[in-house]
This record gives structure tokens, C-alpha cells and sequence, in this order.
């Protein structure tokens, strides 16, 4: 009994915070995927995985153990491989991406299809999560799942992620003494921003969109500082981006640009001189806008 599954990452968020004491997150589904293979063998036929498994690895085997309890068929384990080309550790979603593919593959072993309610139900279990469980642009509160709204469909653009290899832990972001006065003190301006994506996404407008994005990003500098940011957005923004966005609990920085836009390559030029300037090097992972949602494959 063999299923497979894929899903996409999320380029860092377009907002994330707080409102009324709710956090949340607005995702950015993109090109960049995990699929991952779920072979269910009957329990008494293997001995246990848990010495193999890295911390990676080890999230996956849980979701799928969970989608087995799910499902009633706990006399199955299952034995996981992951296809992973999303960058670890700097805010893509890869994680949640690995959790949710899990879930789908082991459902797809069993014959069954499970929601994304569902799945997104067990990743909270797990650890603090991303929404891309889900089709398309979500708000998602990523810490108690309490508040999930979807807002449609993204714009259609291109992607270029900065990748400066510099690693964060989620777990450990999100269990901050000081983040929920820091989310508080700048809970208008997310408010600001939210209501600017919920505009952008119905009326389809990537000039309004790259607004909020830019907005929370800069709210956010107090939290998780990103010294390159304010000269990354005013390069973009001259070579015509639409906008820019952040990981809020990673280090990717991402330019949005209209589909299949020809790039000015003085752009390159510029970044790699920002970067440089920051004692950093200049590495680019170019995706696009995707609204189709994670899928057994």
C-alpha cells in the first residue's frame, strides 16, 4: 500500500500578526515543492523507525501516524520518503509543506481523501503551522487554528526569493517572551495591511498587494530584524517589483514582479552590492504564484 503526495511552499507571508488577540498569517503559495512517499506495512512486520529518523523526518512520520489514527487503520506503520525543494530553516513553509504531504500520501495509501481541516487539524498538533494546506491566499492562525478564511486566488506573478542561508527556528520564534507585546505594538498597522490584501486578492490588484506585503514587512523589523531590507525593497521597487515580502519568522526576502517580466539585469547587480555591503551573499530561487493547493500525486 503505496500513496504519494505533493505541496507547494509558502513564500514567507504577505502579513502575519496579531488582531484581537488572534494570530495569524496571510499565505503565499508558491512553485516549490515536497512530495513525499508513504508505504503502510502492517505493525508487526517492522520494528520501530524512531533511531532513523531526523527532525525532519521524524514531523512526517507523526502526521502520518496521526492521519492512520484518523482514519481508524492503526494496524498499518508507515515508512516515509521525502522529495524535498524547499530550502530548511529560513521561512518557506517547509515543515507544514512535509506535514501536509504526509498526510495526504498516507491517505492516498489507504484509499481515502482527507481536507485540508483535516490535515491542517494534525499539523497543529504537531507544531505551529503555515496554512498551505489550503488552495490559494489564507489567513491562518498558525498557533491555535482558530481563524481560517479563505481570501481566493493570488495574482499570477513571478517570485525571487532571496536566500541569504541563515536559519531560524520556528518553534523557538514562535515561543518568544516578547512576542505578544511586539505583536501588540504594531497590531494597527497590521490591521492596515490585512485590510489592504483582502481588497488586493478580490479586486485582483498586485499594486495594492505589494503595498501590504511591504507594510507588514517593515511593522515586523522590530521583531525580527532584517538589516538589508529597506535597500532591498528600494531596489526592487526602482526595477519596477511589485512589491516585497519577508519570512516573519525566517530570513527569505522575496520581489514580486508580473508574470514572466523581463528583469532589468542591473537589479542583480544592485542586490549583490546590498549584500555584500551586509556580509552576505547574494543567492536568487525564482518561483511563481501557486494557487492549486497541495495534491496526491
Amino acid at each position: 500500500m503505496i500513496g504519494k503526495a505533493r505541496c507547494p511552499a509558502s513564500c514567507g507571508e504577505i502579513v502575519q500578526g496579531s488582531i484581537d488577540g488572534r494570530d495569524f498569517l496571510v499565505t503565499c503559495p508558491v512553485s516549490l515543492y515536497t512530495e513525499i512517499t508513504v508505504e503502510l506495512i502492517p505493525e508487526k512486520r517492522i520494528r520501530s523507525l524512531f533511531d532513523d529518523l531526523n527532525k525532519y523526518s521524524f514531523k512526517s512520520y507523526l502526521a502520518a501516524q496521526k492521519t492512520l489514527q484518523f482514519f481508524g487503520a492503526v494496524e498499518y506503520k508507515p515508512i516515509i520518503t521525502i522529495n524535498s525543494r524547499i530550502p530548511r530553516g529560513i521561512g518557506l513553509s517547509s515543515s507544514t509543506a512535509d506535514i501536509t504531504a504526509a498526510c495526504m500520501a498516507t491517505a492516498s495509501a489507504l484509499g481515502k481523501d482527507i481536507s485540508p481541516d483535516s490535515i491542517a487539524d494534525i499539523a497543529l498538533s504537531i507544531e505551529p503551522s503555515d496554512g498551505i494546506m489550503f488552495k490559494g491566499a489564507m489567513i491562518f492562525d498558525h498557533i491555535k487554528g482558530i481563524w481560517r478564511e479563505s481570501l481566493g486566488d493570488l495574482p499570477e506573478m513571478d517570485v525571487y526569493i532571496i536566500d541569504t542561508r541563515e536559519t531560524v527556528d520556528t518553534g523557538e520564534f514562535n515561543s518568544r517572551f516578547d512576542l505578544k507585546e511586539l505583536n501588540l505594538k504594531k497590531e494597527p498597522l497590521v490591521r492596515q495591511a490585512l485590510e489592504i490584501v483582502r481588497t488586493a486578492v478580490k479586486d485582483g490588484d498586485m499594486k495594492l498587494l505589494g503595498e501590504a506585503m511591504i507594510k507588514s514587512a517593515l511593522a515586523h523589523q522590530e521583531i525580527l530584524y532584517k538589516p538589508h531590507l529597506i535597500d532591498v525593497i528600494e531596489a526592487a521597487l526602482k526595477f519596477n517589483a511589485i512589491g516585497v515580502n519577508v519570512a516573519h519568522s525566517g530570513s527569505a526576502i522575496s520581489m514580486f514582479f508580473e508574470r514572466n517580466c523581463c528583469i532589468n539585469g542591473d537589479l542583480w547587480t544592485e542586490l549583490d552590492g546590498i549584500l555584500k555591503k551586509h556580509g552576505k551573499k547574494l543567492r536568487v530561487i525564482k518561483v511563481s504564484i501557486d494557487n492549486t493547493g497541495p495534491r496526491q500525486i
